[in-house]
């Protein structure tokens, strides 16, 4: 019976010890899946590889644009008005505000972050522009849209229209100084097609100034000769705002060739500002007179949509230590209800304002 209990338990013995002989990287097959699945965790920190210069470590980037821009806004496509009278005809001439081109610049700083591989940047935009027209025509055949003019010896505001002169003219200044703050990440999503979006901070100040001139007064019919012969009306339309941007800059490489670059770009970028609007608009001529209109100042949210297109240089220096930048493209501004000033014919204006030109940067990175 002793016998026969040992010889059972020998048996069994051999019958495990041949499973785990034929078997013998079960446990090491069962560890080797489990590697890779780690190892996989740790290298997807990153699923989207950087196009940053340099991602591996901090950096430093420095910039600045050359702007050639020229501004266009609706409200100045009415600051006089030229009636003429030929037989049974009335020809209405509608006088607009002709901006040239100006020159502005925008400087900056960047830095590029380890962690995440994200980049900061902040920048400031100066961009400062003059407009002018002038007319001359028939004594009493043109007349001013400001409300000034409509209400001189006109207190209780009778009439569709003010006093009539021969000659005027207008300078109509707009001074655009802003500020961005941005941070955003760069990572390739093809092989040649790198994006970036962002979000930031967007504040400032837009101040438009309207000087006019107005010479030889001529009343209508039955009304008494009003002795002066220049009267000045001057307006004033001031924005000041801060709120949330964001936005996308695109940039697909078209030519490779070793250290050098040749790429076409696209950026696109909105706001939403909290603004605050401050007004102003006094009459004055010659004899003394003074017509002041006062418009309270109020607040209120300001919209603003950023487009840049164009061709971008990249060139890398000293094994890839340094690189440099060179842009060239075509940019557009438009910030929407930015003019609204008070115009007796048409109330309260809400009209855009655009700026649009050439922008021609130069960035280094270090």
């Amino acid at each position: 019976m002793r016998t026969r209990f040992f010889l059972g338990v020998l048996a069994l013995s051999a019958e495990f010890s041949c499973l785990y002989a034929g078997n013998p990287f079960v446990f090491v097959k069962e560890t080797q899946v489990q590697e890779p699945v780690q190892a996989q965790e740790h290298s997807d920190v990153h699923p989207n590889r950087s196009s940053r210069f340099r991602a591996d470590s901090t950096n430093f980037t420095i910039f600045a644009d050359l702007l050639v821009w020229t501004a266009k806004e609706s409200g100045s496509d009415n600051w006089a008005e030229v009636i003429t009278t030929n037989g049974l005809t009335e020809n209405c001439d509608i006088r607009q505000v002709h901006f040239g081109w100006d020159p502005g610049f925008r400087v900056g700083v960047g830095y590029g972050m380890r962690h995440d591989q994200w980049d900061t940047q902040f920048y400031y935009t100066w961009f400062h522009t003059q407009g002018n027209d002038r007319v001359s025509s028939r004594p009493g055949s043109v007349f001013s849209s400001y409300t000034g003019n409509f209400y001189v010896d006109n207190p209780t505001g009778i009439g569709i229209s003010g006093i009539s002169y021969q000659k005027a003219r207008v300078r109509w200044m707009i001074q655009f100084d802003m500020l961005d703050w941005e941070l955003g990440r760069s990572f390739w999503i093809s092989k040649a097609l790198s994006i970036r979006p962002f979000v930031g901070l967007k504040g400032g100040w837009i101040h438009q100034s309207i000087h006019t001139k107005w010479q030889t007064p001529s009343p209508p019919p039955n009304i008494v000769l009003i002795d002066f012969h220049t009267a000045r009306e001057n307006l004033k339309n001031h924005f000041g705002g801060l709120g949330p941007c964001g936005g996308l800059d695109t940039k697909w490489d078209v030519f490779v060739r070793q250290n050098h670059t040749l790429s076409l770009f696209g950026d696109i970028s909105g706001a939403i500002m909290w603004g605050h609007w401050t007004f102003g608009d006094v009459y004055k001529n010659d004899i003394g007179q003074e017509v002041v209109i006062k418009t309270s100042s109020f607040n209120s949210g300001a919209s603003m949509l950023r487009t840049l297109m164009g061709f971008e240089w990249d060139a890398f220096f000293n094994r890839g230590r340094f690189h440099f930048s060179t842009k060239l493209g075509y940019e557009m501004q438009f910030w929407l209800d930015q003019l609204q000033y008070y115009s007796f014919d048409t109330g309260r204006l809400s009209n855009v304002l655009t700026l649009q030109g050439g922008t021609l940067e130069f960035r280094f990175d270090f």
